[in-house]
């Protein structure tokens, strides 16, 4: 469970570096309102470039004020405590701690991609020199913004420059990304759409622990699933209607090779299918036992949407490499923990008051 909440989050925070700050969005800022005297001391240099505790600052707490208003209504106020595996030296990170280096790796990639513009014939538009003057006045004009800036001595040319760096950054990788030739062929795109009733072969007890039922109970689950298709096969039923009176919602699923809920063998299964047609036995997957329907084998608004998705995925990961080649003499010297200062960096908090409050509070309680 660990291991997939990490990939989710982490996943997240690539959508949100990549669609929230670099489009020169306004946000307002996360954290419990630490304050620094260091604000124009530089916190790390790369490439020639020094970038002072201050914009690092500012550039985290408005990532973390997106994180605050995703996370906090699922995971509580102390998300930023959720452990976040090991980092790269093999030492446990918390949530917070992993946000602020990938703030660190952000904010490197904007010095680089900001170096590249002219090679890219990449520079902001009126229209878009603008847009981050606006954020820039919003972002101070909002109360959470303003006391940001005041914890860390920022200005309004600071926060309008953080907008105009990121968002040059973002319309070069853009750039780059959009020539890179890719493709992607029918099969890997392809997404079939099946409509099908599972009768679960697992039960849940009043705390909640689900467990897989005996091997008779489940002979019972089965003879109830094949009773149910012959009652569809000779026409007294449909699979809708079966599916109403088993009180299973969850009947549509579209699927790309692979990936189906029910398994690599359902899905053979459906590709011997024609569209359509229900499959003429019971078959038994990941969920149970599953009577299925083909909707369609290749359902062509899914592949499609499927296919703009895995281009765009393949054109990152073509970025990636390219600025990983660009990027590989400096990364070779580079070391998080001892080029960024960390007594500096250490200042900064994103947990909010609240969590702050429950720790202490949590504190005091084992003290006791």
């Amino acid at each position: 469970m660990k291991a997939k909440l990490t990939k989710v989050l982490s996943l997240v925070l690539v959508v949100i570096m990549a669609m929230g700050l670099m489009t020169g969005c306004s946000t307002s800022s996360s954290g419990k309102g630490t304050k620094t005297q260091d604000g124009n001391k530089v916190l790390f240099s790369y490439d020639g470039t020094d970038v002072t505790l201050k914009e690092a600052w500012l550039y985290a707490k408005m990532l973390g004020a997106q994180y605050e208003k995703t996370y906090s209504s699922y995971y509580g106020s102390d998300f930023w405590s959720m452990s976040m595996g090991k980092d790269d030296d093999g030492k446990d990170q918390t949530f917070e701690e992993y946000v602020k280096k990938q703030v660190i790796s952000q904010m490197k990639q904007n010095i680089i991609l900001n170096k590249k513009a002219d090679k890219y014939d990449c520079k902001l538009t009126h229209e878009e020199k603008q847009q981050c003057s606006d954020s820039a006045l919003s972002y101070y004009q909002d109360k959470a913004g303003k006391k940001a800036m005041k914890e860390c001595g920022a200005t309004r040319e600071d926060v309008e420059k953080i907008y105009r760096d990121s968002t040059l950054a973002s319309k070069v990788q853009e750039k780059i990304e959009s020539k890179e030739k890719v493709t992607v062929t029918e099969d890997e795109a392809r997404k079939s759409t099946i409509y099908r009733v599972v009768f679960a072969t697992t039960k849940t007890d009043k705390e909640g622990k689900t467990t897989q039922m005996s091997a008779k109970e489940k002979e019972a689950v089965k003879a109830k699933a094949e009773a149910a298709l012959k009652e569809i096969q000779s026409g007294k039923k449909t699979i809708k209607k079966v599916a109403k009176e088993q009180n299973y919602s969850n009947t549509d699923e579209s699927y790309a090779a692979g990936e189906s809920e029910e398994g690599e063998a359902f899905e053979g299964a459906m590709k011997g299918m024609k569209d359509g047609d229900i499959a003429d036995k019971v078959l038994e997957c990941n969920n149970g036992y599953v009577i299925a329907k083909l909707v369609a084998y290749t359902d062509k608004e899914e592949t499609e949407s499927n296919k703009k998705s895995l281009k765009e995925q393949k054109q990152s990961e073509a970025f990636q490499k390219k600025y990983d080649n660009w990027t590989k003499k400096l990364e070779k010297k580079w070391d998080y923990n001892k080029d960024v200062d960390q007594k500096l960096w250490a200042q900064l908090s994103l947990k909010s008051a609240d969590s702050t409050s429950t720790e202490k509070a949590e504190e005091t309680t084992a003290a006791k």
